[in-house]
């Protein structure tokens, strides 16, 4: 079964100091119904609940959750940790980026995050878990389906030995994106969800609206004169940006970290365009071409081209001085992560007992008690 969560304390820099817990708190025992009736999440900020009253913010008591949380989700009776920040004996890689890929003694991820994951760590021994295929651990089995996060991102959904369900999301988003795989919703009795958007002016523009505006940004640049430089991660953002600058037929030079990562994503299978990589023997012909850099090597890139216009691909530009923040001419709202009404929309279709949410701060989990939903935030 589940067993109870002994949360270890966090290292003395992050240490928070917690009230004692007053006579009659509220415990964390897993309510008998889930969320409600409601599949579908509408456009407001509000769940479908029925009559739920608002939950207060109780103390965490450690000996009632279904895990150990100690800088990641430790299953140890499965001796299985989930996506932890520092270095485990057995882990689940959710998904390629450097904060998740850290060499462990052995990894599960699925077959295209394993190669994300060999390319950064070098690591080998990696077991590879396709989508929908129950892996065993002991008496646990753990399923992986797809995030929609980057390319073989995926969610985990572990069933222990009496039945109960925990579904761990990593990063994930629900709106659809170019070159990976959609993402799924579960339901499960525990959901342990990211909420790195987690607060309500964060909704960020559909799929066609950011094509619409990067098509914008680049045809402006052209009519100037000016060479257009996007900036997008070098895993993810970057391969997204190539496909949807090829697919609207502009002829694009990318800088070669994403040209590598782009061609790990064609072995799996993607189909990002034509494309050429980015060198300096290329700079005097890149007239009409766009050029696809990493963020942080922006000033190195732009220092010989010339004339040129920046933008940023990112969800942090929602934020007004987000260009500034970033040195670019302008931002673009693409991004790899779930906005506030796709964590709403995700709650009420996974119907869990109980949330606990990770990375951002504790926003959504109060949104969520007000609600009416039994939610805690975890300290990473």
């Amino acid at each position: 079964m589940f067993m109870g969560l002994s949360q270890s304390p966090p290292p003395a820099r992050a240490r928070r100091r917690r009230p004692a817990a007053a006579p009659g708190a509220v415990q964390l025992a897993l309510p008998l119904e889930g969320l409600g009736s409601g599949e579908q999440l509408g456009s407001g900020e509000q769940l479908d609940l029925g009559d739920r009253p608002p939950l207060p913010a109780p103390e965490l008591p450690l000996d009632a959750l279904p895990f150990r949380y100690d800088r990641g989700v430790h299953l140890h009776e499965a001796e299985l940790w989930l996506d932890p920040h520092s270095r485990r004996p057995v882990a689940y890689v959710s998904h390629g980026h450097s904060d998740h890929c850290l060499p462990h003694g052995h990894a599960l991820a699925t077959p295209a995050t394993a190669a994300f994951y060999r390319l950064r760590t070098r690591r080998t021994r990696v077991t590879e878990v396709p989508f929908y295929r129950p892996h065993r651990m002991k008496e646990w089995s753990i399923e992986l389906f797809p995030a929609g996060h980057i390319l073989g991102a995926s969610q985990a959904l572990v069933i222990g030995p009496d039945g109960r369900r925990l579904v761990y999301t990593g990063d994930f988003k629900l709106r659809p994106a170019p070159c990976q795989e959609p993402a799924e919703v579960r339901e499960c009795d525990v959901l342990v969800m990211e909420c790195t958007f987690g607060h309500p002016q964060y909704r960020f523009p559909d799929l066609t609206e950011v094509e619409g505006q990067l098509r914008h940004f680049v045809d402006r640049s052209f009519e100037r004169d000016v060479i257009p430089v996007v900036c997008g991660y070098v895993l993810g953002k970057g391969q997204e940006a190539l496909s949807l600058l090829t697919r609207a037929g502009y002829q694009v030079a990318v800088h070669e970290s994403i040209y590598r990562v782009a061609k790990v994503y064609e072995a799996q299978g993607v189909d990002l365009g034509h494309y050429e990589l980015l060198s300096a023997a290329s700079v005097p012909a890149l007239r009409g071409k766009v050029v696809l850099c990493p963020p942080h090597l922006k000033k190195t890139v732009t220092a010989p081209l010339g004339p040129c216009r920046t933008v940023m691909l990112s969800g942090w530009a929602i934020d007004p001085r987000a260009k500034y923040r970033y040195g670019v001419d302008e931002m673009i709202g693409l991004s790899d992560h779930a906005d506030f009404s796709e964590l709403l929309e995700y709650v009420a279709r996974a119907r869990p007992r109980i949330v606990y949410t990770v990375h951002g701060d504790d926003a959504f989990a109060g949104y969520l008690r007000r609600q009416g939903v039994e939610a805690h935030h975890l300290l990473v």
